[in-house]
């Protein structure tokens, strides 16, 4: 979409306000926030080059840095060996919302994005917020997101629009069951390549993009964002990878990442980047239960994605800048997705906007501190879409008392998050520093900290907001549906049956040719094509019978 187009384009399906916002914000960088105010640089002065890159659904335990016994990921280990790892590190408990945490130094409910969007949905992230992206183009730098952006379909809310100078790779998810689904549309820039592409490729032309674009700026300042679609199901390893890793389907995409983070690494190095780059390395959310061979391992924490347990929204994060950040360096403070964008910023010696609330901090003091005094937060809210889970503060961890299952809301706290919040009575208190897997519950031997955690949650049910409640200080969704104001009723929309129906057309055609193709196959099906054809012979038959 060319820049006239794009701008007419926002001003009708967001607002003339929205507009005059954005611009302001993207010219009012210019003095450091307190936070902030501790940037690093490399020993020449020049702009680092930033490299994060996000993993889709990969527990805690699934790295070898990280405990792994199964899994082999010597690549991203060395990572942690010449740089820090981060074993207390927060994101959102699915996808959508870490992204979003992500880009704007924000809890996803306060920047307007709490939860996923259906196929096709109308939603997005606003223009309005202002991306890491956008602060880093203003240091002149090149910037790149390739692989999954997963906040918002149309072309108004894709990366391009949103701070990116490139993009490829797909805007939604890639899938939502062990087998390829839906369709899922890969782009190039604002351009349709292709409605469904090789999901065993994916991870290889990612890299391969990225490699590319760090061919192409190798003599600029630039940022890859570089969020790989595995291992979310359905995973598809790449051909050489299948079966290499001798432990299933979710090992071998593990390893296939880790092979690629290895050619990243390579390449800085043979450039000549790799002193004046900083590399983070983290993962969404917890693995996808229920899966097989296609889910993960969150080692001793309990639950896993969409759910606020431990498991859950703890995940690998580690960070590496050569030289400037300590070699073989563990912390183990509160720390969590909403930082990266903040230290992100620091290093490239830009400032977050002022004239909103960014719950992030800037991580470099913190690590960067000798006697480790400092601690970047006092209090980590955990929010299942809008709905306030749990908090922590120190060790200790307060999940609020669940009494009975919620109905679902749509875009803040959906039945696909509801059904996984499990029902209890009382509150639960646990001491993570003895009790990692929340087996012990402590509320009756510790009210004074029960009611202390509560006390200071009440600040952020007012702020940010809970399950039904808008905080004061939250920001809204992008839409371009403007008739319907109120988001939860959506599903029942005409526009949301009409990409339904959509959807399932091409979908149920699709499934139909890959039926014919496994049914009349020469070769020998491997295990994921025999249960795939299984479940279309089901899915026939039951369409036959009736």
């Amino acid at each position: 979409m060319k820049a006239k187009e794009h701008f007419k384009t926002l001003i009708i399906k967001v607002g003339i306000k929205n507009i005059i916002n954005l611009f302001i914000c993207l010219f009012s960088f210019g003095t450091l926030s307190a936070q902030q105010s501790e940037n690093v640089s490399s020993d020449d002065g020049a702009l680092p080059n930033i490299i994060f890159i996000l993993s889709d659904d990969q527990g805690y335990a699934d790295l070898g840095s990280y405990g792994s016994k199964t899994i082999e990921t010597p690549n991203i280990d060395q990572l942690a060996v010449e740089g820090v790892k981060f074993t207390d590190f927060y994101v959102h408990p699915i996808c959508s919302p870490t992204r979003a945490a992500f880009l704007t130094g924000c809890y996803a409910p306060r920047a307007g994005f709490p939860d996923v969007q259906l196929w096709g949905s109308p939603f997005g992230l606003n223009p309005d917020e202002v991306t890491i992206a956008e602060i880093l183009k203003t240091k002149n730098y090149k910037t790149a997101c390739i692989g999954k952006w997963h906040l918002g379909n149309e072309d108004v809310f894709a990366p391009n629009q949103q701070g990116f100078d490139y993009f490829y790779g797909i805007r939604l998810v890639n899938g939502t069951q062990k087998f390829e689904n839906f369709a899922v549309p890969l782009y190039r820039n604002d351009s349709l390549l292709t409605m469904r592409p090789d999901h065993s490729k994916m991870t290889r032309d990612f890299t391969e993009e990225s490699l590319f674009f760090i061919e192409k700026n190798k003599k600029k300042a630039f940022f890859l964002y570089l969020a790989y679609t595995m291992p979310h199901i359905p995973i598809y390893p790449g051909e050489s990878f299948r079966g290499k890793s001798g432990n299933g389907l979710y090992a071998d995409a593990i390893e296939e990442i880790d092979w690629s983070v290895g050619r990243i690494v390579e390449k800085l190095k043979a450039e000549g980047l790799e002193e004046n780059t900083l590399i983070i390395f983290a993962s969404d959310n917890g693995p996808w239960a229920g899966h097989g061979e296609q889910s993960g391992s969150a080692g001793k924490l309990k639950g896993s994605k969409m759910t606020t347990w431990e498991g859950g929204v703890r995940v690998p994060m580690i960070m590496k800048w050569k030289n400037v950040i300590p070699a073989s360096k563990v912390y183990s403070e509160i720390t969590g997705i909403i930082d990266v964008a903040p230290t992100i910023a620091a290093a490239a010696g830009a400032s977050m906007p002022d004239d909103r609330v960014i719950d992030g901090k800037n991580l470099f003091p913190y690590i960067l501190d000798q006697k480790n005094t400092k601690i970047p937060h006092e209090i980590y809210y955990h929010y299942a879409g809008t709905w306030l889970q749990a908090v922590r503060s120190g060790k200790w961890k307060l999940h609020f008392a669940r009494p009975e299952v919620r109905p679902g809301r749509y875009g803040e706290s959906a039945d696909w998050i509801t059904n996984y919040a499990g029902i209890f009575k009382n509150d639960l208190l646990y001491n993570l520093e003895t009790d990692i897997g929340e087996t012990k519950n402590l509320v009756n031997e510790f009210p004074e900290i029960v009611q202390e955690l509560k006390s200071m949650t009440m600040k952020a049910k007012e702020d940010i907001g809970d399950y039904s409640i808008q905080g004061k200080n939250s920001r809204p969704i992008g839409s371009t549906y403007l008739e319907l104001t109120d988001i939860t009723q959506y599903p029942n929309s005409k526009f949301a049956r009409k990409v339904g129906e959509e959807m399932m057309t091409e979908m149920l055609a699709f499934q139909k040719k890959r039926f014919n193709k496994l049914s009349k196959s020469n070769k020998p099906l491997n295990n994921q094509e025999a249960e795939e054809l299984e479940f279309y012979i089901k899915i026939f038959t039951n369409e036959k019978d009736k």
